[in-house]
């Protein structure tokens, strides 16, 4: 009895957070499991709290594959590959909420590409999909390269990083950690959370095998632009190529780069998904272009518009083979603005002119 009067102390206040006809109903459910003896504070949370605030349950975390799978279609072009993290995650969902197939270890994926192929775009989806508040979520935690782990004072950070990530998956065992820019981080940074996405059922007392980790570089660019050009040569289609014909590229020059170099994490095979995000050719940043002025409401670009955004994308891997845009689609974020703002100030100029 002395529980119950307890928990009262505790559950009065939240009631302050909700209606009336809310406190009503709450309160006659919560005496009721109080009379009869039941104590179930996940219960208890989930319809009081949890309604009101983020917490690790599936309404927070409701793992929407049907919106990634919505995402990448709406807004990834020419990226074959990444239509693959549908089925990656859906099968990591499955084993979250299923005991009977439980992962065996955390899901780890490596996003390989040029700048400005989609590589953080699909980062930010996935989050989204996963967390109502997607990368706002307080469960999702996003690290970036040199800023955060240069090689100064690298004992430390080290330790930080473990300190961090244990406090944060022991509080929600289906966090996502993403590494940003692995090309610039200090080498052995990775070697010193390896057990966390190794075969273990705990690390330091906490369970990563439900957690997820992405890892996002340009590492292995050339290498992806340079294989795709021998396969159209050997006349395989762009949306035909599979992980087989880029995955031991990827994982031998990443071995000897940034924060990859000598990393146990490759040697040791604890990396699930080597995703490459390939060279993007003009048509899909034309689609990159389009999708931008749709962001700011002009849904029919006129050929200048669509020129003059154009204009800034250069080609290559040669001036003889301008094949792939150099920096993808990643020059249209400011540019894109710039472009409706000009020609919006022309048309206003001839109908002052008309007038």
């Amino acid at each position: 009895m002395y529980k119950n009067h307890r928990f009262l102390f505790v559950f009065i206040p939240l009631l302050f957070h909700f209606s009336a006809s809310e406190i009503i109903l709450t309160t006659i459910s919560l005496m009721g499991g109080l009379a009869g003896g039941w104590y179930n504070w996940n219960a208890i949370k989930d319809n009081t709290l949890c309604r009101y605030m983020e917490c690790c349950n599936d309404r927070s975390i409701p793992y929407n594959i049907d919106k990634l799978k919505e995402s990448l279609s709406e807004s990834m072009f020419g990226q074959p590959l990444a239509n693959e993290l549908i089925n990656i995650l859906g099968a990591h969902k499955e084993a979250v909420m299923d005991e009977n197939k439980g992962n065996k270890k955390a899901l780890v994926i490596s996003l390989h590409g040029w700048s400005g192929v989609g590589k953080n775009y699909a980062s930010n989806m996935i989050a989204d999909a996963i967390y109502t508040k997607g990368m706002d979520s307080k469960y999702v935690k996003l690290f970036m390269g040199s800023k955060d782990f240069g090689c100064n004072d690298l004992e430390r950070k080290k330790q930080e990083l473990i300190t961090t990530l244990n406090n944060m998956v022991k509080k929600c065992p289906k966090s996502l950690i993403i590494f940003d820019e692995i090309h610039h981080m200090c080498p052995s940074v990775l070697d010193a959370i390896k057990p966390m996405f190794d075969h273990y059922k705990a690390v330091d007392g906490v369970d990563y095998r439900n957690s997820i980790f992405v890892f996002i570089s340009n590492i292995g660019g050339n290498e992806i632009s340079s294989h795709l050009l021998d396969l159209y040569e050997q006349g395989v289609q762009r949306n035909d190529v599979e992980f087989h014909n880029f995955e031991p590229i990827i994982r031998r020059v990443a071995y000897f780069q940034g924060g990859f170099e000598k990393a146990g994490a490759i040697a040791q095979h604890l990396i699930d998904h080597y995703i490459p995000f390939l060279p993007l050719e003009q048509h899909h940043v034309e689609m990159c272009a389009r999708a931008g002025f749709r962001k700011h409401g002009i849904y029919e670009p006129t050929e200048e518009m669509m020129f003059d955004a154009m204009s800034v994308i250069t080609y290559g891997p040669s001036e003889n083979q301008p094949i792939f845009a150099n920096n993808g689609c990643k020059r249209f974020t400011r540019h894109i603005p710039y472009v409706v703002k000009k020609h919006k100030e022309k048309k206003e100029d001839r109908k002052k002119k008309e007038l």
